[in-house]
């Protein structure tokens, strides 16, 4: 890459230090034009410097409806592009079960979508939501996906990540979250088992169980993540205390947000936050493969 000043830059993707005065180009072409045809985002910056430790992020957000996808929208500045992630839930629970957690990342900044479905896992739902709020909002949504569900919906965080990244391809980042994940439960992907969707996965995996869970155990779980590639940057966790109903709501904010800001926005401060809540009592480590640290 070139700047017209005469300076010939090196440059990371999270950082763009022009000096004053010059304009960057990639073959003879400004660097807003290539980075769009190579599906990169320049104008994440307002989502930058925000707690994520904080339940409550700075952004307010409007409900929308569009047939029975559910979104909350973020009002953050004309320009800025966001995150989109999906909501998968749990068999008979509805998306308003898990309105404090949605709510949460949506006032963090992320587009937040939820399909109206009590048979979430084979995926279908979940990509035809993403594919609605990135349909309806293309000025306001990167190309960031997130994945995640509880429960039945927690295998769909697996289903519907790997469909996300057959979807969209390479150019895209994504990252997926599942909260107990009852894998082999409910609606299974067609002519698909779910191991072999799993292991299909490309993409940053963090699952978790609790230790007051008596629906889906610690084993389920650890199956969940014994189906992932070897070479795939995976979590499992085990939350102290945590239910399988009352859904672990207030516990997956609390994990959430700095996951989704570290893999999906590169917020290493958040990454640092996810790791400190590992160190504490509340979070055990169950099995981790290929961990990245912060900076990395």
């Amino acid at each position: 890459m070139r700047a017209t000043c005469g300076v010939t830059l090196i440059l990371t993707l999270t950082a763009l230090p022009f000096p004053l005065g010059c304009t960057a180009e990639v073959d003879g072409e400004p660097l807003e034009v290539a980075l769009a045809e190579a599906g990169l985002e320049t104008d994440e910056t307002c989502l930058g410097g925000i707690d994520s430790a904080s339940r409550r992020g700075p952004f307010r957000f409007q409900r929308e409806q569009l047939g029975r996808v559910n979104l909350w929208v973020p009002d953050v500045p004309q320009g800025c592009r966001v995150p989109v992630i999906h909501f998968a839930n749990g068999t008979s629970a509805r998306c308003s079960t898990y309105a404090s957690l949605i709510e949460s990342l949506a006032s963090h900044g992320f587009l937040m979508a939820c399909y109206e479905s009590t048979n979430t896992g084979a995926g279908d739902q979940g990509l035809t939501a993403l594919s609605t709020a990135r349909s309806a909002f293309p000025d306001l949504v990167s190309n960031k996906i997130g994945s995640m569900g509880h429960s039945q919906g927690g295998q769909a965080a697996f289903t519907v990540l790997e469909r996300a990244e057959t979807q969209w391809g390479s150019s895209f980042v994504y990252a997926g979250l599942a909260m107990q994940p009852a894998s082999g439960f409910g609606a299974q992907p067609f002519l698909r088992t779910w191991q072999s969707v799993y292991r299909n996965i490309k993409s940053p995996m963090f699952m978790f169980s609790g230790t007051a869970d008596i629906l889906v155990s610690a084993l389920w779980v650890q199956r969940a993540f014994d189906a992932l590639s070897p070479s795939v940057e995976a979590y499992n966790w085990s939350r102290r205390g945590s239910t399988h109903i009352p859904v672990p709501n207030n516990e997956t904010v609390e994990i959430g947000v700095p996951w989704f800001r570290w893999k999906l926005l590169g917020d290493q401060s958040a990454c640092r936050r996810f790791y400190n809540l590992r160190s504490g009592v509340s979070w055990n480590v169950a099995d981790e493969q290929n961990a990245r640290t912060c900076g990395s």
